[in-house]
């Protein structure tokens, strides 16, 4: 019998096949990455939330050890201005503190002191034989002193949410990238993603007329030079010697406690007492870059230019940020929260804020 002779037929793909194979692939890809990215974010925002709770936990545990929350320690060499809670004077200029010398401040913040409770012994063992000197300008900051220059370089994980890619240590934060005694020399220091809640007070020197949402009290209640304000942390708490619980009266689990920031403020300074906490006068993750105040004359945004309205909380995640608040508890809120709600749920107290603001 004779073979049946065999049809010549070419090995591969034609072009066609080929480009449809392409095609295939790519609808694949474009409906995998959304899914790919959300669960690369979901897992973000759960280490997120996880630095928050352990954050707050430190926190409750330093105010369980002490008898109240950590407090923040001026770093100038001027005590705070005697400004009022409600409407009243509130022009007095600084004038030096008496009480500087008898209490050994150091300018540190409050994450200072609780890395203890953070199983971070070794680096405030660091930091602790500068705790009760001046560190402003003497003490490492601008002068040659090697311990305090690593400890303020040193960034724990804890500190940073790894949906934020504005990580530390960096150049570029007040008062470190100031330096008057060394001009054009900023020093490097660890940053934070996470501050405690001031209030709905003011940050310092607002101007004459807020943008659009923003709300501060008339006169003025600046948390940066006031011996009090409406929160739990702000620069002058140890005038106070720090908040109680039993004075958070609207309850643990209506009070923040601490939220996301973030470095972009330029004042976010991990270990000193003017980068450590935020105010809700700002609105929740306020958008400074569209905003005509913080650009410069080529429409460049400009954090420098607007840095009075800088020091609200802010997040990287879709939608929102979160918070910890005084129970421990981690909530997300939302960006589209109603302002007045929002600011409400950083005062310890339903009396701290003025009727006519409500």
């Amino acid at each position: 019998m004779k073979k049946m002779a065999r049809r010549n037929r070419p090995i591969g793909f034609t072009l066609v096949e080929l480009l449809v194979v392409i095609a295939i692939i790519g609808v694949l890809v474009a409906l995998l990455l959304p899914a790919v990215q959300a669960a690369r974010e979901a897992a973000r925002r759960a280490q997120c939330v996880s630095n928050l709770h352990n954050l707050s936990l430190a926190a409750l545990n330093y105010h369980d050890a002490k008898g109240h929350f950590p407090v923040d320690e001026d770093y100038s060499s001027f005590g705070p201005q005697q400004i009022e809670l409600t409407p009243g004077p509130q022009t007095r200029p600084p004038v030096p503190d008496p009480d500087r010398a008898a209490n050994k401040l150091g300018g540190a913040g409050w994450i200072v002191e609780t890395l203890p409770q953070l199983e971070q012994q070794a680096l405030h063992a660091q930091f602790k034989p500068y705790l009760d000197r001046s560190w402003r300008m003497k003490q490492g900051i601008n002068a040659d002193v090697p311990q305090l220059r690593t400890a303020i370089q040193s960034q724990p994980q804890v500190l940073l949410c790894p949906s934020n890619e504005i990580v530390g240590p960096r150049n570029d934060q007040y008062p470190f990238s100031s330096a008057p005694e060394t001009p054009g020399a900023p020093v490097t220091v660890a940053v934070t993603h996470y501050k405690g809640n001031a209030g709905d007070g003011a940050f310092e020197l607002v101007p004459a007329e807020w943008p659009l949402g923003f709300y501060t009290y008339t006169p003025p209640i600046y948390c940066y030079i006031g011996p009090e304000c409406f929160g739990i942390f702000w620069r002058y708490t140890y005038v106070r010697k720090g908040v109680k619980l039993k004075q958070v009266t609207d309850g643990a689990s209506n009070t923040i406690l601490m939220g996301e920031a973030s470095p972009e403020d330029g004042n976010s300074d991990a270990w000193s007492s003017d980068g450590d906490w935020a105010i809700t006068g700002v609105p929740l993750n306020w958008d400074w870059k569209t905003n005509g105040r913080c650009l410069d004359a080529q429409g460049q945004p400009n954090p420098g230019l607007c840095w009075q309205l800088m020091r609200g909380f802010r997040g990287y995640h879709p939608g929102g940020v979160n918070f910890a608040f005084a129970d421990g508890n981690v909530r997300f809120i939302n960006d589209n929260v109603n302002h007045l709600t929002y600011r409400a749920l950083s005062t310890k107290s339903s009396d701290d804020m003025p009727q006519e603001s409500l």
